[in-house]
């Protein structure tokens, strides 16, 4: 009789603990959440619009951000910032320059990773991801990795011919190159400097700087929600 108290008294305390464990856990995911949201950059609209967004329109694919993820070897929850920034994740978007899609896919982008209709969400998750994860295994450019994630980035959104460029204005030992100072080139450049349309009093090359700011916003309110602690979240710069 004595052990079966023993057991039941040990298995009680045992759960007692995992309670106040899951309980001390939730507070902990919670602070991560309150500061993170505190923290950010972007403004009450922007936050707001994102968290309606989480739980309304991406629960639709998150099983196709895991496998893009897992097949590309690309954390998910950066690969959905980047589709947040490009288009809210939405299947439809479309943009006057000729970008369709969950990650705003180009024609040709979609011909270099087999993408077949730019307007299906699984596919178009994909061929984002796939070239990512493309731009990132041939990117030299950057001395710290923070550097060459975030250098990727701009490439994703600006071209890696015109990162490449800037960079090798800045010095031939382009492994030696910062974002920092890629960014500084970039607040320079115009669209006509690349052939590409500038909006009004709003260069390209600001716009790429931007880009690479919100994705990292992004991401990091992914991860919060995810409840990754900052200690394990990527480092962009």
């Amino acid at each position: 009789m004595g052990n079966i108290f023993k057991l039941f008294l040990c298995s009680l305390i045992a759960f007692a603990l995992f309670g106040f464990w899951q309980y001390f856990i939730k507070i902990d995911c919670n602070k991560i959440l309150e500061s993170t949201y505190s923290n950010s950059s972007l403004n009450t609209f922007e936050k707001n619009k994102f968290k309606d967004l989480l739980s309304t329109r991406y629960p639709n694919f998150d099983e196709m951000f895991s496998q893009a993820a897992i097949e590309n070897e690309i954390e998910k929850n950066l690969l959905a910032a980047i589709s947040f920034q490009e288009s809210q994740w939405d299947p439809k978007a479309k943009s006057n320059m000729g970008v369709r899609g969950m990650m705003m896919v180009t024609l040709e982008t979609a011909a270099l990773v087999g993408v077949e209709k730019r307007l299906n969400p699984e596919q178009n998750i994909n061929g984002g991801a796939k070239y990512f994860s493309m731009l990132q295994q041939k990117n030299k450019i950057g001395l710290t990795e923070a550097d060459k994630l975030s250098i990727t980035l701009a490439s994703y959104n600006l071209g890696p011919t015109n990162i490449k460029n800037i960079a090798n204005s800045i010095n031939n030992d382009v492994e030696k190159v910062t974002w920092s100072e890629i960014k500084n080139k970039l607040k320079t450049v115009k669209g006509s400097d690349l052939n590409l349309v500038d909006k009004e009093s709003y260069s390209r090359g600001q716009q790429a700087i931007d880009y690479v700011n919100r994705v990292k916003e992004y991401y990091l309110l992914m991860s919060a929600h995810d409840c990754v602690a900052p200690k394990d979240q990527l480092i962009f710069f």
